[in-house]
């Protein structure tokens, strides 16, 4: 969604240079432009149609695609039954890329083939593609490992942090539950089960009972997801909701730190939006952060709550100082990432060669 939303407000400045672009939005997507002030009318047609996942197959998807030379999907697969035109896909599926992985060993044998199954069909409709985007190499070079995608160029478009986090003035407000003298961690997530969020309530209560903090830990939660949770959950941990773009620097600002414990990923903004906001970084010591991170980041072992706790704690144990010091370079870090515009001309440039 974040992503979506700032490529097309970039888009919408920008000279498209003789295309014609329509676009088909989320109602998420749309509802984050117009609180940015998006200007939609930059495009040749805007439409609002939500579809989730096989059942935009009979809710007929590939009827929005008629009369279009190419059909970008920023985060595919698009469900489409017949090939009306060339498809360009987005792609940040970690589970087609690693099968094996840290989220598989946990479930029973019936729950990972179910996975196994599920995603499979969804390989099957990546491959329906023309192109494909990633952000970056290492998802690449899965993709052409894979039997499916051997074939099909892959591009590289880098991520980046919208533009609204360096504009203070337009950062919508947002209020957190605030309690003084407790330590204020929080993540913005869904609740997928790569992203191992269950493991907080056992890191709140490592950091009270072996380092003496009282700690509140933040989510974004939907709804649905948020009732879904067990009541320890829910007891041991504050939702604040889903959040729009402009809402997430405003977010970041009111804690101490963001913890990331992620089992699996292509990619995510987190880490970055962290780094860019100037607040210390918690996450997992796994490859694709470390990609991205570097040596900004206080790493552990995502599965081990007591390790992840020692990890806050000895971050809010150097000198104030030193935590400034650390955090300073992080923003420096992540300032050399392109920025949304270079990220949107990017895409813009990939769609050429892929119509050509």
């Amino acid at each position: 969604m974040a992503v979506a939303t700032s490529f097309i407000d970039c888009l919408s400045r920008m000279d498209h240079e003789g295309l014609c672009i329509s676009l088909l939005l989320s109602t998420s997507v749309e509802r984050n432009l117009r609180a940015l002030g998006t200007n939609l009318g930059a495009f040749a047609q805007c439409q609002t149609q939500d579809f989730h996942g096989l059942a935009a197959m009979w809710q007929r998807l590939e009827r929005y695609f008629k009369g279009q030379d190419l059909v970008f999907t920023v985060f595919g697969p698009a469900y489409f039954v017949r090939r009306r035109t060339r498809h360009l896909f987005g792609f940040a599926q970690p589970n087609i890329l690693y099968a094996d992985n840290p989220v598989a060993a946990r479930q029973g044998l019936l729950a990972r083939w179910r996975t196994r199954a599920k995603f499979a069909l969804q390989a099957w409709f990546y491959s329906r593609a023309d192109a494909f985007v990633v952000e970056l190499e290492h998802v690449r070079s899965g993709l052409l490992k894979n039997r499916l995608f051997q074939d099909k160029p892959v591009h590289i478009v880098y991520n980046s942090v919208h533009s609204v986090f360096d504009e203070p003035q337009s950062w919508a407000p947002l209020e957190l539950p605030h309690y003084p003298g407790r330590l204020r961690l929080g993540v913005i997530s869904r609740n997928y089960p790569h992203k191992n969020l269950a493991i907080l309530v056992e890191v709140k209560r490592h950091l009270q009972q072996a380092h003496g903090r009282a700690t509140d830990i933040y989510v974004t939660f939907p709804p649905d997801e948020w009732a879904a949770c067990n009541d320890e959950f829910r007891e041991n941990v504050i939702n604040a909701g889903v959040l729009s773009l402009s809402q997430c620097p405003s977010f970041y600002t009111q804690l101490d730190g963001v913890v990331f414990p992620s089992l699996l990923e292509c990619f995510s903004a987190a880490p970055i939006e962290t780094m860019k906001v100037g607040r210390p970084l918690f996450a997992s010591d796994l490859s694709f952060i470390r990609d991205v991170c570097g040596d900004h980041c206080e790493y552990f072992d995502p599965l081990n709550a007591a390790d992840i706790a020692h990890s806050i704690d000895a971050f809010f144990s150097l000198p104030a100082e030193r935590q400034q010091q650390r955090c300073e370079a992080a923003r420096a870090h992540v300032g050399k990432f392109p920025g949304p515009d270079e990220r949107a001309a990017g895409y813009l440039k990939v769609i050429r060669q892929t119509l050509a």
